[in-house]
This record gives structure tokens, C-alpha cells and sequence, in this order.
């Protein structure tokens, strides 16, 4: 389940300087908000940004035009990362006065990227050989929980008046450009665990526990793979990717699951135990945690499509 920023209110009409990508802006010392709506459909609008950007869909619907790739649509729930000096052009296939579209821009300083940058990896070293930094290839992702609440915190900030919002704004920034990173860490192992796996020791257990998902897997023994005590193994792993090994063991089995109930032959009990879990209350639970909704009317749901 994707995760939603809370959207803004909509500029007063009498305020608006444009109907495409009408720009309100809220500047800070190491960043600066910006919101952009639209209110009619339009192809090929061109914006750049000479700072690293975080964009965030809030309404409706874009498609997103980057690096030279082919459009992708951009929804509510999505998060797009883009360097500085790179011209995103982007079309409005389904903006109107009465549904506009609404994005945030945040523009981070590079210098604020560059000490966090510094600290992580001369206090915080990655376990692998890689130092910690922005991975331009993944620059496309879900929102999970902890993104989508950052992002929400950093608008209030931006948006309020209170006298300490530069410092407040600065520690969030740190901790969202932690997450994002931690993101696109675990995207790009898990993406590449094969190719990977020879060199990194979390790519290695990922691809084993791909590979025995529906077995019982047992953290110790993943820990003795990565050459790692258990607590050590627990703490590097979430520091990393940005989720616990159970965790991430749990979402694997809830994602084959959803896969298993695609068959309309398996009932939910069949996909829960064929995706590993040994108990129905427990994957029921796990499934909403994860899902926001339960096996049932996931599947139910399914019939309808």
C-alpha cells in the first residue's frame, strides 16, 4: 500500500498567477518548499531546478518525462527524485479548474546533501564496501509510512510560522534523505541480488531468502551468512535498507500471497500457508498492517477488477 502526503489547500483563484504549474513558494536556509497546481491539461511543460529536488504528488495525475527515459505516470502516493540542473518536462493529461493536479518541489541546498553525506559515512559506515549516497537510477519509488510522514512534517514546517522552523527543517531533512537512501539501498539490492551477491552480504541473504521464502527461515542462520552476530546482523541490516530481516521477511511472503490469491483456485488459507506464514491470524493481521485492508476484501476486491 502506497503511503499519501496529505494534500495542501488549493490556491484562492484570484491569487493565481497561471493556470499551469501556478507556483507558491516557502524559502528556508537549507531548502525551499515549493507547490505547483494546475488547473487545464497541457503536454511538454518544462522545469528545472538547480538543486537536488524531492517531488511529491499530492493530486491528480502527471506524466513525468526524465533523463531520456519513456513517460511514466505519476500519481498520488509517488515520490520522484531529480538532480540538480536536469529539466523534467511533464504533461497534464487530466487537469481541470474543478481537479487540478498538486505537487511539492522540495529543493534541498547541496551543501545540507554534503554533510549529511560526510556524517553518515565517517560515523554510520555501510557494512559493504559502498559509501552512503543518492542513487539517481532509483529515482522513482512508492511512498512507504516513514517517507510519506516525513514529507508531511517538513510541509507543516515549511508551511508555519514558528521561530525555530531553519533548525527543525534541517534535522528532518537528515532523516528524510536517510530514508530515501535506505530505500533505494534495498531497491537496488534486492533488484540486483544475483549480480550483487558475490560482493554484498545483504545481497547474498536476499537472495536466499527468495529463494527458501516458503521455507522457515531462521535470523540466526542469516546472520552466520553474512558473517555477522545476530544482534550485529539485526542492527546493520536495518541501517541499511531501512527494515528489520522479519520485516522484510514478512512483506516478501504478504507479496507472494497477493500473487497466490490472484488464483482464483486458492483460498485465502491456501495462500497464506503456500506463501510460508504456519498461522491465519497471524497473516490476517499482517496482511492489514501492511495492506491496509484485509486478505477477505483484497481478494474480493480481485473479482472485481
Amino acid at each position: 500500500m502506497n503511503s499519501l502526503v496529505n494534500p495542501l489547500g488549493l490556491s484562492n483563484h484570484k491569487e493565481l498567477r497561471t493556470l499551469v504549474e501556478n507556483r507558491r513558494a516557502y524559502t528556508m536556509n537549507h531548502c525551499e518548499l515549493n507547490v505547483f497546481e494546475t488547473y487545464e491539461r497541457s503536454e511538454l511543460v518544462p522545469l528545472t531546478f538547480s538543486d537536488l529536488v524531492i517531488t511529491s504528488m499530492l493530486r491528480g495525475k502527471k506524466v513525468m518525462h526524465l533523463f531520456d527515459k519513456p513517460g511514466f505516470d505519476y500519481l498520488p502516493g509517488e515520490t520522484v527524485i531529480v538532480p540538480p540542473n536536469i529539466t523534467m518536462t511533464i504533461d497534464f493529461p487530466e487537469a481541470t479548474a474543478h481537479q487540478p493536479s498538486q505537487c511539492t518541489a522540495l529543493a534541498i541546498n547541496q551543501q545540507e546533501i554534503n554533510s549529511t553525506l560526510d556524517y553518515l559515512n565517517e560515523h554510520f559506515p555501510r557494512a559493504d564496501r559502498y559509501n552512503w549516497q543518492l542513487n539517481y537510477n532509483q529515482f522513482h519509488f512508492f511512498n512507504n509510512y516513514e517517507l510519506a510522514q516525513l514529507i508531511n512534517k517538513l510541509i507543516r514546517i515549511s508551511t508555519g510560522d514558528d521561530l525555530t522552523k531553519d533548525v527543525l527543517a534541517s534535522f528532518t531533512l537528515k532523516e528524510l534523505l536517510i530514508r530515501i537512501m535506505q530505500m533505494q539501498n534495498l531497491h537496488e539490492v534486492r533488484d540486483n541480488m544475483h549480480e550483487l551477491s558475490t560482493g554484498s552480504r545483504f545481497a547474498y541473504v536476499l537472495e536466499y531468502i527468495k529463494l527458501h521464502l516458503t521455507e522457515k527461515l531462521n535470523i540466526d542462520a542469516l546472520s552466520q551468512m553474512a558473517f555477522m552476530s545476530k544482534p550485529s546482523f539485526f542492527r546493520a541490516f536495518k541501517h541499511e535498507l531501512g527494515i528489520s530481516p522479519v520485516d522484510y521477511i514478512i512483506k516478501e511472503r504478504i507479496q507472494l500471497a497477493k500473487q497466490l490469491m490472484t488464483n482464483p483456485y486458492n483460498s485465502i488459507s491456501e495462500a497464506c500457508f503456500k506463501a510460508g506464514f504456519n498461522n491465519l491470524n497471524y497473516f490476517s493481521r499482517a496482511f492489514k498492517k501492511i495492506e491496509g485492508i484485509t486478505p477477505s476484501f483484497y481478494k474480493a476486491g480481485l473479482g472485481k477488477v
